[in-house]
């Protein structure tokens, strides 16, 4: 037989062409024999066990399902919503700068150099200014501390007679307990440690001076007082009222320690005393001749610091001429401390 007749070949080749058609099961892999007594479909038994359903506990499960997907459906619903939400917003925002935009570009475009005002510039961009800080402090968004940076009536007062500021009392105290300190040279003129000073003013706003108490060094103790008359809103003694009595230089070499004992007497009780604890505590330090500190510079530096003056911005001969007063003022209360205060 050709093979060009595209009959299927066997792998076994047939003896002759009536074998090629009749014995083609013959190369076929016959399933084996059957073993003996193996049962056939007629006479093999029937399974009769089944696979029992719990139908409760299959509807439970469901019904769990079915919550869990409508809490989840829950959340995608409002996180969709809050989503909506944002951009509209968003959306609006972009409005009003598009519509800011195309005003600023008109402006712009119309302006000259004579006529462009900055101010409408930000007015356009719909800038606004910082908050200042009064303003903050009205809101009381930013609240006064308990003793510095605030007004003297709010500061903790010493329980004791004379009713002073108790960090007044504490620092004075503090430094004429130790002699060493009394002699150390640049008493109040020596800066003293920033960050000890911070710490102590944290101590000292909640009402705790078991720090300042233990200090070793006379100079952080000394920049302690310094820094609560500094930062007092409210000062021992206003220009103003010293320019009341007091408003030159010139007469003040007339009638010193009256003019001084009236602008002392229209100050309330608070100042008063504390005025007198200050300057009988500086009389005693410029009588110490160790600590190179004489009536002249501790009137030079606390007139600054208990009339509180602010003359960064003016010329040094107004700045000179204000001082002046304040200074031999400061001068004139410590070195006739008996006249005055007693």
């Amino acid at each position: 037989m050709d093979s060009y007749l595209g009959l299927a070949q066997s792998k076994v080749k047939p003896r002759s062409l009536v074998d090629g058609f009749s014995n083609r099961t013959a190369t076929i892999k016959k399933r084996p024999p059957r073993p003996i007594g193996y049962p056939t479909t007629a006479s093999r038994p029937i399974s009769t066990s089944s696979i029992v359903i719990d139908s409760a506990a299959q509807f439970r499960y469901l019904q769990e399902e079915h919550l869990a997907l409508l809490e989840r459906y829950k959340k995608l619903e409002e996180s969709y919503t809050a989503l909506q939400g944002e951009y509209a917003k968003v959306k609006s925002d972009n409005e009003r700068l598009q519509g800011a935009y195309e005003e600023l570009q008109e402006s712009y475009n119309s302006v000259t150099a004579k006529n462009f005002n900055a101010g409408k510039l930000l007015v356009y961009l719909k800038l606004k200014r910082r908050t200042d800080k009064e303003t903050l402090e009205k809101r009381n968004i930013i609240k006064n501390e308990a003793c510095f940076n605030t007004y003297l009536q709010d500061v903790v007062m010493l329980d004791q007679h004379p009713r002073i500021p108790r960090v007044v009392h504490e620092c004075i105290a503090v430094l004429e307990a130790n002699d060493k300190f009394m002699r150390s040279p640049g008493l109040y003129r020596v800066s003293g440690d920033h960050n000890a000073i911070q710490n102590l003013r944290y101590d000292i706003n909640a009402n705790n001076y078991k720090r300042l108490r233990k200090q070793k060094s006379p100079h952080e103790v000394c920049g302690i007082l310094k820094l609560f008359l500094r930062e007092l809103k409210d000062p021992l003694i206003s220009l103003e009222t010293c320019a009341k009595y007091l408003p030159d230089v010139i007469q003040m070499k007339t009638n010193t320690r009256l003019k001084i004992k009236q602008l002392i007497g229209c100050l309330d009780e608070v100042r008063q005393n504390t005025l007198k604890v200050l300057m009988k505590h500086l009389r005693s330090v410029a009588a110490i001749e160790e600590n190179e500190v004489d009536s002249f510079s501790l009137g030079l530096l606390f007139s600054s610091l208990i009339f509180n003056e602010t003359l960064a911005d003016v010329c040094p001969v107004k700045f000179q001429k204000l001082t002046a007063v304040p200074r031999e003022c400061i001068i004139a209360m410590m070195e006739d401390y008996d006249a005055i205060f007693e």
